[in-house]
């Protein structure tokens, strides 16, 4: 894969997971995917996906275009 590729690609990752980092810490929202009542806030599944935003920055940023 190209560096673009991977800059762009861990980007739009890092939005999606963020959206449902945040999806899974709003309460009173059906959470699909979940073993607890599923109208609850779930903090273990924001988490996670929270963190997997986080390496995906860290995969854009790694491979980002030099210019000097």
């Amino acid at each position: 894969m190209s560096k673009s590729t991977l800059f762009y690609g861990g980007i739009v990752l890092a939005i999606v997971f963020f959206a449902c980092a945040v999806y899974y810490a709003i309460p009173g929202i059906y959470h699909p995917f979940t073993f607890s009542p599923p109208m609850e806030s779930h903090r273990t599944h924001a988490i996670a996906f929270l963190a997997l935003s986080v390496i995906c920055v860290i995969v854009a940023l790694v491979n980002r275009r030099r210019t000097v």
